[in-house]
Order: C-alpha cells, then structure tokens, then sequence
C-alpha cells in the first residue's frame, strides 16, 4: 500500500515510546515490503535518546519527508521539545492527509501546538515517583481545551494519541488498520511477534471517535 510512518526523535525521548512502532513496522513489512518508517529528527543526524541510545534520523524537518502519519515519542525530552518552535510550527503545517501520532508524553506538544483543542486526547497515566503532577494530568494543564480520556488509544481521526511508555506497540499495529491493512493482516504481525494475547486484550482500549 505504500504507507510512510515518520517518527520524530529527539534529545531525551523514551526509547520504547519510539522503537515499539518502530519494530511494528519493521515486522509488517515483512508480510507488506511497500510500508515504510523512518526517524525524523529537527535535523537530520544522532540525538541521544533515554539511557543513552543514540540514534540516527533519515531527515530532518526541513526536508519535509512525505508521511502518511508523523508520530511523536514522549521522553523526559518533550519538556523542551513542546517549547520547539520549529516542531510547533511543523505540525500544525502537516497536510489534512498526514494523521498525527503521539506516545505518552508527546501528546504535550500536539497539545501546546493548540491541535487537540476541542479533541479528547490521552497521555501517560503512571509518573515516575519524582513526578508531583502525573503526565496525564499535565496534558490537563498544557490543553485546558483538550477534554481528557484514560482509554490506552485515542482516535479522533486526524489525530491520534496513545498513553503509557509501551503504548507504542498497540499504537504501531492500530496504524496498520488506519493504513488500510485488514484485522487478518494486523492479527498475523502481532502473531509473529508473540504479542497476539495482549493485542486482543488491548482492542477494548481504545476510544474511536467519529
């Protein structure tokens, strides 16, 4: 089918929140050889993600990479990347066609970049001990006009967010049903995965609205 996932990386994002779409994708193709996902980075070249993995970004955003979907990671990293005029700027210029994708935290920049204004959104239920204000919470805060949901996934048709750090594999694989791939296609990645269990127990958690 063609589809292109984008993935955006960045100083501090949480490893699982973007290689867990990432490895979705990597087993889908697999079966379908035409999917594609790549890293985006605000430039093209390494970022030092959690614990120190450093990774290395096809393109930057002023290559402006054509995407199916642009998916944002969250990360002790989306503190200053939610600040990142650049990326604010980015995504609110994604064509219509493009969805928007968020794990965890990095739903706070869909948020400080006014698009989940009048969407329900989700974001990560559990902090860390050291957090005082849970993320979820904190999406509360940065999108006073964002009406909050605790489903695991949130589609509201252009844009997309997910909660919690492993969030990320029931988002890659939902991703594949947006893509038009069938329940058969998505059940036989998940299968090879041996991730058939919990993706069936996950489909009850997601809110699709409209």
């Amino acid at each position: 089918m063609g589809k292109r996932l984008g993935i955006y990386v960045f100083d501090g994002a949480e490893v699982i929140d973007f290689t867990a779409p990432f490895g979705v994708f990597a087993v889908a193709q697999r079966l379908d050889p035409e999917l594609d996902v790549f890293l985006v980075g605000d430039t093209a070249g390494t970022v030092e993600a959690t614990a120190g993995l450093k990774v290395t970004s096809r393109y930057g955003l002023d290559d402006h990479p054509d995407m199916d979907a642009f998916l944002i990671p969250g990360g002790i990293g989306t503190r200053r990347e939610m600040h990142n005029r650049r990326l604010l700027d980015f995504v609110r210029a994604l064509p219509d066609r493009t969805l928007r994708v968020s794990v965890c935290t990095g739903s706070w920049i869909y948020g400080n970049a006014g698009i989940l204004d009048g969407l329900k959104a989700t974001s990560r239920k559990n902090g860390d001990p050291s957090e005082k204000l849970v993320p979820i919470d904190r999406l509360a805060k940065i999108a006073p006009k964002c009406s909050i949901d605790r489903h695991r996934v949130v589609d509201q048709g252009k844009v997309i967010t997910a909660g919690g750090i492993s969030s990320g594999l029931e988002t890659g694989l939902y991703l594949l049903l947006r893509f038009g791939h069938d329940e058969a296609f998505v059940n036989s990645v998940a299968r090879i995965m041996e991730y058939e269990r919990q993706w069936e127990l996950m489909k009850a958690d997601r809110l699709v609205v409209g």
